[in-house]
């Protein structure tokens, strides 16, 4: 049989394989939630209040094993896999290497060295497999959420160090995580700046949270969908985005917005986001997230 009839053209869109970081509170775990029929991994507090299947009680990395076996070997309606948080498992990769080496401490780990941490990576690297394996055989979905800190980096391109943000883990471990999924998106507040008569610069913000999905010299990020540099903190924003290549416009945004305040029967409430709505003028971040929020309001 000849390859060339087996030939498949167009777009082939397979299931989330993201990693979600930022700083405590922005909203990552709200947007994992939003996903196809998530079930969360992990003991993190910010799923506390959203309405998810969630397994709280993994105490080691075995136990996060048996979840994704679990999950790649048996019958479920579950769609994507939410591990909350990626540096909460960090700790538990450690322990296990620990435990199999008879060691005290990851450093002290197969005779130091450095030796402790590269076990890790391998620790690390079987599950990704298994990760891997579930989204080949059930199609399932993953978000990795983690947290962010602030590192001194060393760009040799332009033969500086200025600090930036990037993943709060080993960074053997974090440039594993980088490479196996498809999106890297940084999540913070949208901050504005500005330099008054005295020379002082002020940071300036309103709340309005966004998602970076490429690398800049302040934060660490990329994607391999073509989506634009910066997104509303939204799944739906980003599904969109994926599948058409292209944000929504204010207009499309706008008309959305004047649907959902039809269902509005509290006059504070419509007088505020008509407020809101010109505050945020023509700014399609801004706009998005004033409907994100309306509809979160309307649908509790």
């Amino acid at each position: 049989m000849s390859l060339l009839n087996t030939v498949q053209k167009g777009k082939i869109l397979q299931p989330d394989f993201l990693l979600v970081y930022g700083t405590d509170g922005v909203g990552k775990s709200t947007f994992a939630a939003a996903a196809p029929n998530p079930i969360f991994v992990g003991p993190e507090k910010g799923s506390a209040s959203l309405d998810v299947s969630r397994i709280p009680e993994v105490k080691s990395l075995r136990d996060v094993v048996q979840v994704v076996d679990e999950l790649t070997t048996t019958k479920h309606e579950y769609k994507t896999l939410v591990i909350d948080s990626i540096d909460w498992l960090e700790p538990l990769v450690f322990s296990q290497v620990c435990e199999d080496s008879g060691s005290q401490t990851i450093g002290e780990a197969y005779g130091g060295w450095g030796k402790g941490y590269e076990a890790a990576i391998r620790y690390w690297l079987d599950l990704m497999g298994r990760i891997s394996k579930l989204r080949d055989e059930k199609k399932m979905g993953f978000i990795g959420i983690g947290h962010s800190m602030v590192k001194p980096f060393n760009d040799p391109s332009q033969n500086a160090t200025y600090d930036r943000y990037q993943l709060s883990l080993n960074d053997k471990a974090s440039a594993k995580w980088r490479e196996f999924v498809d999106c890297v998106f940084f999540v913070n507040y949208e901050v504005y700046t500005k330099t008054d008569d005295k020379k002082k610069t002020r940071a300036y913000g309103d709340g309005v949270r966004v998602m970076h999905t490429e690398r800049r010299p302040g934060f660490d990020a990329k994607n391999r969908y073509g989506l634009p540099e910066t997104l509303p903190l939204s799944y739906d924003a980003y599904a969109e985005a994926r599948l058409n290549g292209e944000p929504q416009g204010h207009e499309q945004i706008m008309k959305d917005i004047l649907v959902l305040l039809e269902q509005v029967t509290d006059k504070e409430l419509k007088v505020k986001v008509s407020e809101a709505i010109e505050k945020a003028g023509k700014n399609s971040l801004k706009l998005s997230s004033c409907r994100d929020r309306l509809r979160t309001l309307l649908s509790q």
